[in-house]
């Protein structure tokens, strides 16, 4: 693909520098000189390419595009006109045996302002290919982070409603209305608070950090009425207001945390939720249930969301005592 992206730069550039020097009025024969200019256009091809290439690896089109449009620009200009001096001098001076004084004394300057016109040129139209790539990729990253995020949220939906899950809530809820009516209407409005969030959730991409913890001390309190002693947690203090995740993540991480190890009043889980200027952290004391289970599908599900938002990866610590997960902060 890319050599067939050459041949073609290189045709147009050298049907550019044979125009260039019959509207420079070249005084020797343009048609014979056809050979040298596909060698002109080779060099100018490979040349643009890698230039554009170190442009794309070094500077970020995404988050400054206007100082990287700039620096294109305006490194494109002597770049040209640089290949032309060194190819001229290369083949005037040592293949047609010019002295390079004479060289010198005969620089056409109309042949370097028709090249670097003409690289301009170029430059525009490869920038204006590239913008249009970005926001086709945008676009598909959009439609690609929609759908995965209602298929997280049926998941979410999905997990929410599994007839377990509903059998021990109403379980809890039916002990708690004999036992305790005060308890069980505070059961009831967080367990109906947790299916708000959720809905609440639909064609969003990002939601405060603040919102999602609010969520996970709703959750965490359902399920500490649930398991009582054998279930501890803690909650950051202080969040930051800009700090921004991808909805549900800590809802799949939680429902991994119970999902996959013993809880007892012997034995309690402990969960906690911390957060850093970079990332939110929640680890528990491993204790996994027999067989052992694994965490894998909610991880990849959280990984793919960040995938479509950022390069920012998901970090899984485990040792015997303690699983760890570490989700970067975002902004909006």
């Amino acid at each position: 693909m890319k050599a067939k992206k050459i041949l073609i730069t290189t045709f147009i550039a050298a049907s550019l520098i044979f125009i260039i020097n019959l509207i420079a009025g070249a005084s020797y024969a343009v048609w014979k000189n056809l050979p040298y200019f596909f060698i002109y256009s080779l060099v100018f091809s490979l040349g643009n390419m890698l230039y554009f290439n170190m442009i794309d690896k070094f500077l970020n089109w995404d988050n400054n595009p206007e100082k990287t449009l700039f620096i294109s620009i305006l490194g494109v200009i002597p770049l040209n006109a640089f290949i032309y001096f060194l190819l001229n001098l290369f083949f005037k001076v040592f293949i047609f045996g010019q002295s390079f004084q004479y060289f010198i004394q005969h620089i056409n300057p109309l042949e370097y302002t028709m090249v670097v016109l003409f690289a301009l040129v170029i430059a525009l139209f490869i920038i204006t290919k590239y913008s249009f790539k970005k926001i086709r990729e945008a676009q598909l990253k959009a439609e690609q982070l929609k759908t995965q995020n209602e298929r997280i949220k049926f998941e979410s939906l999905k997990a929410q409603l599994d007839p377990h899950f509903l059998f021990n809530n109403l379980n809890v809820l039916a002990s708690l209305i004999g036992e305790n009516p005060d308890k069980a209407e505070e059961f009831t409005l967080k367990l109906s608070d947790i299916y708000q969030y959720v809905l609440a959730q639909k064609d969003k991409n990002l939601v405060p950090l603040k919102d999602e913890i609010t969520f996970a001390e709703n959750y965490l309190d359902l399920l500490k009425m649930r398991f009582e002693d054998g279930l501890n947690y803690t909650l950051p203090k202080q969040i930051n207001p800009e700090a921004q995740i991808p909805p549900l993540s800590l809802q799949l991480l939680l429902e991994n945390a119970i999902k996959h190890n013993k809880i007892s009043a012997e034995n309690p889980l402990n969960i906690h939720i911390e957060t850093q200027p970079d990332k939110l952290i929640v680890w528990n004391n491993y204790q996994p249930k027999q067989p052992a289970g694994t965490t894998g599908i909610g991880l990849k599900n959280i990984q793919k969301r960040y995938d479509l938002l950022t390069e920012k990866q998901v970090k899984s610590i485990q040792d015997k005592q303690v699983y760890r997960i570490e989700l970067p902060i975002l902004k909006a």
